[in-house]
């Protein structure tokens, strides 16, 4: 089961903002991912649904168009 949380870095420890559901010794892989980050990929959410079948072909030239340049 995958779960996403928040915590608070403090005193060089995370500190979980809710209770978490894990048995005692369990194994986990942790991702830390600030909050305030922006996601640099979040401007290319939904470009693939947009109808086109050439997105492979011609990336290149949607994302330029996409941002403007």
């Amino acid at each position: 089961m995958t779960q996403t949380v928040d915590a608070v870095y403090k005193n060089g420890r995370l500190k979980f903002k809710k209770p978490i559901a894990l048995a005692e010794g369990a194994s986990v892989r942790v991702t830390i991912t600030p909050l305030n980050e922006e996601d640099p990929y979040a401007d290319l959410i939904g470009i693939c649904h947009s109808g086109r079948t050439d997105g492979a072909a011609n990336h290149d030239k949607y994302l330029k168009r996409r941002r403007g340049r």
